[in-house]
């Protein structure tokens, strides 16, 4: 089993199912490219499984250990952080896409790529509402 595939079965393991949704902008009239009433926006859902842990954890020792697996619920947190797997995710999260979680959407505000050589394994977002 490649690391990649043991940081996805980890997240799996120990996280829940999230999704992250992508906006797309279309322009309604090509000759008003700066903006609209006819401009309508599509979303994109982009399945995935995330771990929510304290903000304060600082390495991914403690990220995986018993005490990181408590699920934080959106009561308790303004700002959380969520690792999400690389491996079988459809696309590159970026601070322009949002992460929903349930009934509850977050926007991601920094990405980071875990990426101890070639292989990015997974991603770490600061998430808040």
């Amino acid at each position: 089993m490649s690391l990649q595939d043991t940081a996805k079965n980890l997240i799996a393991k120990n996280g829940r199912a999230v999704k992250i949704q992508r906006v797309e902008y279309i322009v309604g009239d090509s000759a008003k490219p700066w903006g609209d009433s006819s401009d309508t926006t599509a979303s994109t859902f982009y399945p995935t499984m995330g771990v929510f842990m304290n903000e304060n954890a600082r390495d991914l020792q403690a990220r995986l250990s018993a005490v990181s697996r408590l699920v934080l619920t959106p009561v308790e947190a303004d700002t959380s952080i969520v690792m999400i797997a690389a491996k079988g995710l459809a696309v590159i999260p970026s601070i322009e896409d949002k992460l929903v979680d349930g009934d509850v959407t977050w926007e991601i505000k920094q990405v980071e790529a875990v990426s101890p050589g070639a292989v990015t394994f997974y991603y770490i977002l600061k998430v808040g509402r």
